[in-house]
């Protein structure tokens, strides 16, 4: 196991989610990022952040100089509930963020870093996800469609899969049958599929055309059952799939057989996995982050190759290389990688906004 040095920003709230923005012209001087801010009793927000792109600077870096990641918090918009997931799309010159809450409403705003004053509005809410006559349930994953981007798919604690339109998202296209295990997280596989994650450690895969029930029987891992947590889409292989599960597994899936998947796992942290993603450049490599404090990247092909897979119950330190922040042990929810400035970006329970150069 080897472990990087990470910048830590912190600010008097739990950092739920972060995103990273493109930019319009690379490279850039400044970067811009996306941040859902949570503190109980008090009201969230999702809040707009500019900081200097350190690869376009000479820095010189010793034990006693203060962090070079010095973000400055420039609009801000206030948030019902808090934010459980956020998707960024970016078209042309507008920014637009969606976002799940865990009042089971989906979240609609648009930012602007233009303007000489930037500012992040909420342009619609509308609550997807609840029981007749019960009450509210989370909303818990959404996702963006590709390509088009004018669809918006999200799952919650209803165990419902719902599709809504980006332009009117008060509007349900189409809703799924409930599904008894729960359902988790979802993200769009191609343009017209989707797969989704439960909490049984299933994946099931749907039709955009009609999703009322899944295509294919779903698939599972033989091997385990305990409840899968996120999950993300390879950038070129369709077929392929990454979960994070509730004690610390990430598997890498091969879908094409969804009676017989072919699933490799490994262990590589020892506490819930909040969020994976294919490195964007590097897409033999995962990226996760977990409530054990810990963010990891996993070479998981290396690992298959050399047949480093999850025998036990205990972390695997050959798996991966590690991030943590010094000043904190507190879950890690949320990581974003930017492709072009190959910066790593991360939110923590302890109000950390963590930063790494790859």
């Amino acid at each position: 196991m080897s472990r990087k040095e990470i910048d830590q920003y912190t600010v008097p709230r739990k950092v739920s989610r972060v995103r990273w923005l493109d930019s319009t012209s690379f490279p850039a001087k400044e970067l811009h990022f996306i941040t859902g801010l949570h503190l109980d009793g008090k009201s969230d927000t999702v809040a707009l952040w500019r900081t200097k792109n350190q690869r376009q600077y000479e820095i010189t870096r010793s034990e006693d100089i203060k962090s070079t990641f010095s973000p400055t918090r420039i609009a801000e918009a206030p948030h019902r509930g808090e934010i459980l997931d956020m998707r960024l799309v970016e078209d042309g010159q507008d920014t637009f963020i969606v976002t799940a809450s865990s009042t089971g409403e989906i979240g609609l705003y648009k930012a602007d870093i233009k303007s000489d004053a930037p500012l992040i509005d909420r342009l619609a809410v509308h609550r997807h996800h609840g029981f007749p006559g019960l009450g509210v349930a989370e909303a818990t994953s959404v996702s963006v469609r590709p390509q088009a981007f004018n669809e918006i798919a999200s799952v919650g604690g209803d165990s419902k899969l719902v599709l809504m339109n980006v332009e009117n998202i008060e509007k349900t296209l189409q809703r799924s049958e409930r599904v008894g295990a729960g359902m988790s997280t979802v993200c769009w596989r191609s343009s017209t599929s989707l797969a989704v994650a439960t909490k049984n450690g299933q994946i099931r895969l749907y039709d955009r055309r009609n999703i009322t029930k899944p295509v294919l029987p779903p698939a599972k891992d033989p091997q385990r059952i305990e409840p899968l947590t996120s999950l993300a889409q390879h950038p070129t292989d369709p077929h392929r799939l990454v979960t994070g599960n509730e004690d610390g597994c990430i598997s890498v899936w091969d879908v094409r057989n969804l009676s017989s998947p072919e699933v490799r796992s490994f262990k590589v942290h020892t506490s819930i996995v909040w969020e994976v993603l294919f490195h964007p450049n590097e897409s033999d490599k995962v990226i996760s982050c977990s409530q054990d404090g810990t963010m990891a990247t996993l070479d998981w092909r290396q690992a298959a190759s050399e047949s480093i897979l999850d025998a036990s119950k205990t972390r695997d330190q050959r798996v991966a290389t590690y991030w943590s922040s010094i000043r904190s042990v507190l879950s890690i929810n949320s990581i974003d990688y930017h492709a072009r400035a190959n910066a790593l970006l991360a939110g923590s329970d302890s109000g950390g906004i963590l930063h790494s150069l790859q």
